[in-house]
């Protein structure tokens, strides 16, 4: 019998959920190896749910994933763990992750701390105009790329292909201008007239997941915001992700705060996956749960609800068993200790910041070259 909703827990840590309650470098490398199927792995880890760990697979379940809720919900946070969680199930040689701050917020408040992981190209704030145009351009150009080198494949049936004509010719030995191959190709937008090193004959395509914070910010600006004018841009090349992105290999995971500037566009119409967060309590108490409770809607019809895993929380100092060394001076060994300064009793790193940098030490061990910026392609 299923269990019901009360039996959520109050917050829940995203760490946890992913079974990575440490997260080192030899954990990571054990998940990304069982995950190597030749399609890159799309699971993300929305939180603790009344049977466990609830997630969503974008390849079998999406291809996209919409989140709805009002101001203090818990979307952006929500959509931090989505990003942690994609990059601790593959490879950034086989995952890329572009982030967009809808709302042009200072420097990408919402998404920009998850810069730090080794998966993500960039990171978009709607707030710049010539950039915001560059995106789109760059975003529309890798689609048609993608488009052109599929032909009337699609991205699982082309990896299949590409796969079994690699295992027929065998590894290639690196020329001796090569200092190293990574094992997966890069993502190369830019093209260029004179080629100093051969290109592989079939580049491996990694799979590319975009995260857009207050999406409805971009398809309605608000009057006098600096992204306005090149707002329609950015949310054209979105929508080209959402209509063509499944075949392509690129998903949509996208954050809406008025769901009524959304209804019409290609990606409220077409994501299969739904997830709709409850609104913060007017007269907040202390026995309220923390933002981020809400439902994911499957594609079948099914409702789940789950309590978002925190990813930006901090953990105590002393969790890390690192010890603290102060200098002691030899007059003073027999003085009570001294209280430590108020600097020192302050909170530790971030769990998306441990994340990060686990990520970062497993990928120089498997020599992942993460997948290139997008760069826009030349006339």
């Amino acid at each position: 019998p299923g269990q019901p909703a009360a039996a959520l827990p109050w917050s829940a840590r995203l760490l946890d959920e992913l079974g990575l309650a440490r997260a080192t470098p030899a954990s990571l490398m054990a998940r990304w190896a069982s995950a190597a199927d030749g399609t890159a792995d799309c699971t993300a880890v929305l939180g603790a749910g009344p049977h466990g760990p609830v997630s969503v697979d974008l390849v079998e379940e999406g291809p996209h994933l919409l989140i709805e809720g009002p101001s203090g919900s818990g979307r952006s946070e929500l959509l931090r763990s989505v990003a942690a969680s994609l990059a601790a199930a593959e490879r950034p040689d086989r995952l890329g992750l572009l982030l967009v701050d809808g709302a042009g917020g200072e420097r990408g408040e919402g998404l920009g701390a998850c810069t730090e992981l080794p998966h993500v190209l960039e990171l978009l704030v709607a707030s710049e105009p010539v950039r915001m145009r560059e995106f789109a351009q760059a975003l529309g150009a890798e689609l048609k790329r993608r488009a052109e080198l599929l032909g009337r494949l699609d991205f699982t049936e082309w990896h299949s292909r590409h796969e079994v004509a690699e295992r027929m010719v065998g590894p290639r030995s690196p020329s001796g201008s090569e200092q190293r191959t990574p094992p997966s190709g890069t993502l190369r937008l830019r093209t260029t007239s004179a080629r100093t090193e051969p290109e592989p004959e079939q580049p491996s395509l990694p799979r590319l997941v975009v995260l857009v914070d207050d999406f409805d910010a971009l398809v309605a600006p608000a009057l006098g915001s600096p992204g306005r004018p090149a707002a329609g841009s950015v949310v054209r090349a979105l929508e080209a992700v959402a209509r063509d992105g499944e075949r392509l290999g690129v998903h949509l995971v996208a954050s809406s705060a008025c769901p009524n500037r959304t209804s019409d566009t290609d990606l409220a119409q077409g994501a299969r996956l739904r997830v709709v967060l409850d609104a913060p309590p007017a007269t907040p108490s202390p026995d309220d749960p923390s933002p981020g409770r809400g439902r994911l809607g499957h594609p079948d019809g099914r409702v789940t609800p789950f309590q978002g895993g925190r990813v930006t929380g901090r953990i105590p100092r002393t969790a890390t068993l690192r010890p603290t060394v102060v200098p002691l001076e030899w007059e003073r060994m027999g003085d009570p200790p001294a209280r430590r300064p108020v600097r020192e009793l302050g909170n530790g790193p971030t769990d998306l910041a441990l994340l990060a940098s686990a990520l970062e030490r497993a990928a120089r061990s498997v020599h992942a070259v993460p997948v290139a910026p997008l760069a826009p392609a030349h006339p």
